[in-house]
């Protein structure tokens, strides 16, 4: 199984915070994908895991890999940007 890995660079003041990561939970559960976001420590949080991805504390000015094992019915590529701007919505 290939994955496919979008970097993004986290813009929100707040950094990733209980809104956005609401709202990527939801939208990774209605997909059926299974993605993983890494920190630029290393550490893993599945996107379906509200509280995992929370315990990263991801500051602003950081990065994050998305990573995009299983797109579900979309395509990765596509789902990774939608992530990305959940992220950056501020």
């Amino acid at each position: 199984m290939s994955s496919f890995v979008h970097t993004v660079t986290v813009l929100d003041p707040i950094g990733l915070h209980a809104r956005p990561v609401g709202q990527i939970v939801t939208l990774v559960r209605e997909t059926g994908a299974t993605v993983t976001l890494r920190s630029a420590s290393g550490s893993e949080a599945a996107a379906t895991s509200a509280l995992k991805m929370l315990a990263l504390k991801v500051k602003t000015g950081e990065t994050l890999e998305i990573v995009v094992e299983s797109a579900g019915s979309s395509e990765p590529e596509a789902l990774a940007r939608e992530i990305e701007s959940l992220i950056n919505q501020g």
